[in-house]
C-alpha cells in the first residue's frame, strides 16, 4: 500500500516539475508579451496622435494663409475699385466751369460697378453714403448696410470683411472699402463676392478618408464648410466640435493649436489657425478612425511576431525541461523513498558531469551516514531503556551530525544528574515531610491562639469606638456653646461701636460749646470796651451824660459777669471733654478686649472643629481597622483549616517520598558503575 502511494507521489512530482517549468515559463513569457503589447499599443496610439496633431498644425496654418491670400486678392480688387478715378467728382466736372455733372458722375460710377461685377464675380456691388444708405448699385444690392458691419467699417475706415458669409439665402463674402475724395471719406463701396473663392480652398483640403476643413467666426458661427447647407442653416461651431466649449473658445480666440475631442462617441483630431485680416479661424478636423486601420495593422503584425517568438521559446523551454526533469526524476524517487523510511535501497548514480551528478553522489553518502548514525542511536537508546545510563555512542559523527552525538552525551549526562538529584531529593523530601508534620501541629496551635487574640482585639476596638462617639458628642456641644459666646461678643462689639460713636458726638458738641463760650467772652470784652467808651463820652457830656454814664456802668458790669460766666462755662466744658475723652479711651479698650475675646472664641471654635474632624477621622480609621481585623480573623480561620489539611497532607507526602526513593534505586548511574 505504501509502495503504491510512493509511486503515485513520484508521478505527481514528475508531472509537477515539468508542469511548473512549462507553466511558469509560459506564464512569464505571456505576461511579458501582454505587457509589451499594451505598452507598444499605448505608445503607438500616443505617437500616432502626436504625429497627426503635429502635422496638422502646419497644414492648418498653411491653409489659413491660402485663404488669407485669396482674401487679400479680393481686398486688392476692392481697393482698385475704390481708387478708380471715375468714382471721384473730378471726372464729371466741367473743365471750364468746374461744376460737377451729377448725371455723368452717376454714369461713371455705375460703369465702374458694372465692370467690376462682370470681371470679379460679385453677387452684387453698390455705393453707400456715410449713413449706410444705398446710393447706387447693381441689382440685388440691399437698401442699407448691416449695422454691425457698417459700424466696423466706420471704425476701421479701411477695408473691412463681414464676419458672416450669408447673403440673401446664398453664400458670399461681403467686403467694404471707403472711397476717399481729397483725403476724406465720401462714400463706401461694398461688394459681395461669390462663395466659390473660399469653397475651392476649403474643398481642396483633404486629410484622411473623412477629413474636412471649415471656417468659424469669432462668434462661434460656421462661416465656411464643404456642406454649404450647414452655413445657410446657421450652424454653430460647438455642433461640429461635439460641444467641447474649451476647444470652441480656443478656436474663436484666434489661437493656433491642435486638440483631441469626441463627437458622437467618435474621437476627432483637429488643428486650427486664425485667418489674418478677417474675423475667421480655419479648422481642419479628421476622425481618428481614419488612421486606426494603419495602427491596428502594425499592432497585428507585432502581436503575430511576438506569438511566433513565444512558440519557439516554449519549444526551447520544453527541451530544457526534459533534460533537467529526467535526471531529477531518479533523485526525486530516491528522496521520496527516503522520506518514507527506506534507508537500504541504493541511489542510482547519474553521470551528467554537472550538479545533478554531485547531487546523486551526495544523496548516496547521506543515506549511508544516516544508516550508521541511526544504528548507533538505536544501540544507545536500547541501553537507556534497560536502565543503564552509562551507555555511550560508538560511531564518530561528522559535520553537523556531531550535534546529535553531543546531544546524546548531554541527554545521558542530564539523565544521570537528574536521577541522582531525584535520589537526593527523595531523601530530603522524606526528612522534610517529617519536619512538616511536626510544624503543622505547631501551626494549628498558633492559628487557634491567633483567632482568640483577634476576637479580643475586635472587642477592644468596639469599646474605643464607643468612647470616641462620646467625645464627638461633647465636642459638638462645646462648639455650640462657643458659637453662642461668639454671637454675644459680636452683639457687645456692636453696642460698643454705637457707644463709641455717641461719645464722639458728645466730644464734638463740647468743642462747639467751648467755641460758643469763647465767642461770648469776646462779645463781653467788646461790650466792656464799648461801656468804657460810653463812660468817657458821658463824662465829656457833663450833666447831660450822667444817665448815660449809669447805663454804661451797668453795661460794663454785665459784660464783666458775661465774661466770667463764659469763662466758667468753658472750664466746665473742658472738664467735661476730659471726662468724655477718658470714657472714649475706656470704651475703645473695652471694644479691643471684646475683639480679643471674639478672636479667642473663634480659635476655640476652630480647635473644636479640628477636634471633631480628628475624632471623626479616628472613627473612620477604627471602622476600617475593624473591617481589616475581621478580614484577619477570617484569614486566621482559613489558616487553621489549612494547618489541619497540611498536617494530613504531610503524612501522605512521607509515603510518596518513600515510593519515589524505591523507584529511583532501579537506575544505574555512572557513579555507581565506577564504585
Amino acid at each position: 500500500m505504501s509502495g503504491n502511494r510512493a509511486d503515485s507521489s513520484k508521478r505527481e512530482i514528475k508531472r509537477s516539475l515539468n508542469g511548473k517549468i512549462l507553466k511558469n515559463t509560459i506564464l512569464n513569457i505571456l505576461v511579458l508579451v501582454i505587457v509589451c503589447c499594451v505598452i507598444m499599443a499605448a505608445a503607438m496610439q500616443s505617437l500616432a496622435n502626436n504625429i497627426l496633431l503635429d502635422s496638422m498644425q502646419p497644414m492648418a496654418r498653411q491653409s489659413a494663409k491660402t485663404v488669407e491670400a485669396n482674401i487679400h486678392m479680393l481686398a486688392d480688387r476692392m481697393m482698385s475699385i475704390a481708387a478708380d478715378s471715375r468714382m471721384g467728382e473730378s471726372a464729371a466736372a466741367d473743365p471750364e466751369t468746374g461744376a460737377v455733372n451729377a448725371g455723368l458722375l452717376r454714369t461713371n460710377r455705375n460703369l465702374v460697378l458694372t465692370e467690376a461685377a462682370e470681371v470679379y464675380e460679385f453677387h452684387t456691388i453698390a455705393l453707400y453714403d456715410l449713413n449706410g444708405r444705398l446710393i447706387q448699385g447693381i441689382s440685388g444690392a440691399p437698401e442699407s448696410l448691416n449695422s454691425s458691419f457698417f459700424a466696423l467699417l466706420q471704425e476701421t475706415d479701411n477695408l473691412t470683411t463681414d464676419a458672416s458669409t450669408r447673403f440673401q439665402d446664398q453664400l458670399g463674402i461681403t467686403m467694404g472699402m471707403p472711397v476717399k475724395i481729397d483725403g476724406e471719406t465720401a462714400l463706401y463701396v461694398v461688394g459681395v463676392y461669390k462663395y466659390d473663392t473660399l469653397n475651392d480652398v476649403i474643398s481642396s483640403i483633404n486629410l484622411g478618408r473623412h477629413g474636412m476643413a471649415y471656417m468659424v467666426s469669432h462668434t462661434g458661427a460656421v462661416t465656411g464648410h464643404p456642406d454649404q447647407s450647414l452655413i445657410l442653416s446657421g450652424s454653430a461651431a460647438d455642433q461640429l466640435i461635439g460641444g467641447n466649449q474649451t476647444v470652441v473658445n480656443r478656436v474663436t480666440s484666434d489661437e493656433t493649436g491642435a486638440a483631441e475631442f469626441s463627437v458622437g462617441g467618435e474621437t476627432m483630431l483637429a488643428a486650427f489657425a486664425p485667418i489674418r485680416g478677417t474675423q475667421w479661424s480655419l479648422v481642419i478636423q479628421v476622425p481618428k478612425a481614419d488612421y486606426a486601420s494603419y495602427i491596428n495593422g502594425a499592432m497585428l503584425v507585432a502581436v503575430l511576431s511576438t506569438l511566433l517568438v513565444l512558440a519557439l521559446s516554449i519549444l526551447v523551454v520544453l527541451r530544457l525541461a526534459r533534460s533537467i526533469s529526467r535526471p531529477v526524476k531518479s533523485v526525486t524517487e530516491r528522496m521520496v523513498a527516503l522520506s518514507n523510511g527506506d534507508l537500504h535501497t541504493e541511489v542510482v548514480q547519474v553521470r551528467s558531469g554537472d550538479e545533478l551528478e554531485v547531487l546523486t553522489c551526495t544523496l548516496s553518502a547521506t543515506v549511508e551516514s544516516i544508516n550508521r548514525y541511526i544504528s548507533d542511536i538505536q544501540q544507545v537508546l536500547t541501553q537507556v531503556a534497560r536502565g543503564n545510563l552509562t551507555a555511550e555512542p560508538q560511531v564518530s559523527y561528522q559535520g553537523d551530525f556531531a550535534l546529535i552525538q553531543a546531544s546524546l552525551g548531554t541527554i545521558l549526562q542530564s539523565m544521570n544528574a537528574t536521577i541522582t538529584g531525584f535520589r537526593d531529593a527523595a531523601s530530603r523530601l522524606a526528612e522534610m515531610s517529617e519536619e512538616l508534620n511536626g510544624q503543622s501541629g505547631q501551626l494549628q496551635q498558633a492559628s487557634v491562639e491567633q483567632t482568640q487574640s483577634t476576637e479580643e482585639l475586635v472587642s477592644e476596638v468596639a469599646h474605643v469606638k464607643e468612647r470616641l462617639t462620646s467625645v464627638t458628642e461633647s465636642s459638638g456641644q462645646t462648639r455650640t456653646k462657643t458659637e453662642e459666646i461668639a454671637q454675644c461678643i459680636q452683639e457687645a462689639n456692636t453696642r460698643m461701636d454705637a457707644l463709641s460713636a455717641a461719645m464722639g458726638d458728645i466730644s464734638a458738641n463740647a468743642q462747639k460749646i467751648t467755641q460758643i463760650a469763647k465767642d461770648i467772652e469776646d462779645i463781653a470784652f467788646q461790650t466792656g470796651i464799648l461801656a468804657i467808651n460810653a463812660s468817657v463820652e458821658a463824662a465829656r457830656a457833663g450833666a447831660a451824660g450822667k444817665g448815660f454814664a449809669v447805663v454804661a456802668g451797668e453795661v460794663r458790669q454785665l459784660a464783666s459777669r458775661s465774661s466770667e460766666a463764659a469763662q466758667s462755662a468753658a472750664d466746665m466744658v473742658r472738664s467735661t471733654h476730659s471726662i468724655i475723652q477718658t470714657g472714649v479711651e475706656l470704651t475703645a479698650d473695652a471694644a479691643s478686649s471684646l475683639q480679643d475675646i471674639s478672636a479667642v472664641s473663634g480659635q476655640i471654635s476652630n480647635i473644636t472643629d479640628h477636634l471633631v474632624a480628628a475624632v471623626q477621622s479616628q472613627e473612620s480609621a477604627l471602622s476600617i481597622m475593624e473591617e481589616r481585623i475581621e478580614t484577619i480573623a477570617a484569614i486566621a480561620e482559613r489558616n487553621l483549616e489549612n494547618a489541619t489539611g497540611t498536617e494530613q497532607s504531610s503524612g501522605l507526602l512521607a509515603k510518596e517520598a518513600e515510593s519515589l526513593r524505591f523507584q529511583v534505586k532501579k537506575f544505574v548511574v555512572k557513579e555507581e558503575s565506577g564504585r
